[in-house]
């Protein structure tokens, strides 16, 4: 039996329905964009989320690792430090942006941010 994860609602969603999604919802963030920069200037070579997909099924707000509002276009230097909060810093180009979806999204999170 496939694992399960909980969304705000308590539906329970499978990893192939989250696979799907996220890619539905990547198709619609880059339709006519197939080559996106990050926010640094280099050619993105993925998407990072605001808060990891890992932290938003672990908190049972697992519909984030497919809605847009949690995702932007990275290189891989700007995902991992977009996804860990311990290495993110003020300076980043990214770092307002972080606070402002994790407010949002994870409040306990954003406090740990702000300490």
């Amino acid at each position: 039996m496939p694992i399960k994860y909980t969304c705000i609602d308590g539906t329970r969603v499978s990893q192939a329905t989250i696979d799907r999604k996220r890619s539905e919802t990547y198709k619609e963030l880059y339709a006519g964009e197939p080559h996106p920069n990050c926010g640094c200037n280099k050619p993105a070579q993925g998407t990072a989320h605001w808060v990891p997909q890992k932290v938003c099924k672990e908190e049972g707000i697992t519909e984030y690792c497919w809605l847009a509002i949690n995702m932007v276009p990275a290189c891989h230097s700007c995902n991992s430090r977009i996804e860990n909060i311990s290495v993110a810093s003020p300076e980043d180009w990214f770092y307002d942006q972080l606070l402002e979806v994790t407010k949002k999204i994870l409040p306990s999170r954003y406090l740990k941010m702000i300490e």
